[in-house]
């Protein structure tokens, strides 16, 4: 009797326990309301009255170096992200056919130099008395032969003698005449010099090699490609060992230190731009940060947009208008950042 009593009790408190739940339990168990903060809120402010567009932070010089001849690769002295000076030699290719043949065309520039000068400058008095020595030394030689001759001529007539050294004795004496004539001729031209054609054609051969030897470094000078001006690196596109023909690029440079935002207003804002209109330029990943500054070029027609952002939904088949601008400073941006452009109005 006395376990069912305090069943029966239980059974009452827990019955109770769930009505007193049902109507109070939220408000048991709620926080207790809090007064209304009085803290200032910031609200954004709205962005600047005008028009933006997509822009691409580049450099303002941008060149593909390419090669003047087809041949083989020898050495590249850069890799992707170098630095190189104006001038500094960045791909050497194969040149020693060309190096060759430049050196061939020297050496023949200089033998006809020479022969130029010596047709050009007469006879020397050197050469002078050596020919005389040799026309005296004929002369001599052609009167002994005429001598022998008459002899044996009066042997023949006198029967001590045959005809035929009589013949050979005559034919002595005209080969002597006419040693001694060719002498004197050869003595005489050395004394007269050259003539003027021949001094011409002499002076025009050495302008011919010139010509082909300036042409022939011009074309060794092709092998050896160097930097246009103080640059960046920014892409390779071949290996020595590799062959290349003309025209094939090389490397790919920019100039870090000379920027530009290259954007591109869409077609329905065409006209709203100006010269010297100023701009007002944000990155995404440099939250805070406002660059200012203005444009410089405004390109007179419109094609197909261009540039490629990292937006998924952002659309090609548009007209847009290529701008330039430039901004008051640089820092923080590199050549390849997407920006955002507000033109103020």
């Amino acid at each position: 009797m006395k376990n069912s009593r305090s069943g029966l009790l239980l059974i009452l408190f827990l019955a109770l326990a769930a009505v007193i739940l049902a109507l109070f339990g939220p408000g048991l168990f709620s926080k207790r309301p809090t007064a209304p903060s009085t803290a200032p809120q910031q609200i954004p402010s709205p962005p600047p009255a005008g028009f933006a567009a997509k822009g691409l932070v580049e450099s303002v010089q941008e060149v593909v170096l390419s090669s003047r001849v087809a041949g083989e690769i020898m050495e590249i002295t850069v890799e992707e992200g170098d630095r190189a000076g104006a001038g500094a030699v960045l791909v050497r290719m194969n040149d020693r056919k060309v190096a060759a043949q430049v050196e061939l065309s020297e050496a023949r520039l200089l033998a006809a130099q020479a022969g130029f000068r010596e047709q050009s400058s007469g006879f020397r008095k050197e050469d002078v008395a050596a020919g005389d020595s040799a026309v005296q030394r004929a002369t001599a030689v052609f009167e002994q032969a005429g001598i022998e001759s008459e002899r044996q001529k009066r042997l023949l007539e006198k029967g001590a003698t045959t005809r035929v050294e009589w013949e050979k004795a005559e034919e002595a004496r005209r080969v002597a005449r006419a040693q001694l004539d060719e002498l004197k001729a050869q003595q005489d031209k050395l004394r007269r010099g050259s003539r003027q054609e021949t001094v011409d054609q002499a002076k025009a051969g050495v302008a011919e090699i010139h010509a082909e030897l300036k042409y022939q470094r011009a074309l060794l000078a092709d092998y050896s490609i160097a930097a246009p001006f103080d640059a960046l690196v920014i892409e390779r596109f071949v290996e020595p060992g590799e062959t290349v023909d003309i025209a094939a690029p090389l490397l790919s440079l920019i100039d870090p230190d000379q920027l530009r935002i290259h954007a591109e207003v869409e077609e329905s804002d065409v006209g709203r731009v100006v010269l010297d209109q100023q701009v007002a330029v944000t990155v995404d990943n440099l939250p805070g940060k406002t660059y200012g500054g203005k444009v410089y070029r405004i390109f007179p027609t419109v094609s197909r947009k261009s540039q490629r952002t990292f937006d998924p939904m952002a659309s090609f088949d548009i007209n847009t208008q290529k701008v330039y601008i430039a901004l008051d400073d640089y820092a923080g941006l590199v050549h390849g950042m997407t920006v955002n452009v507000r033109f103020l109005e």
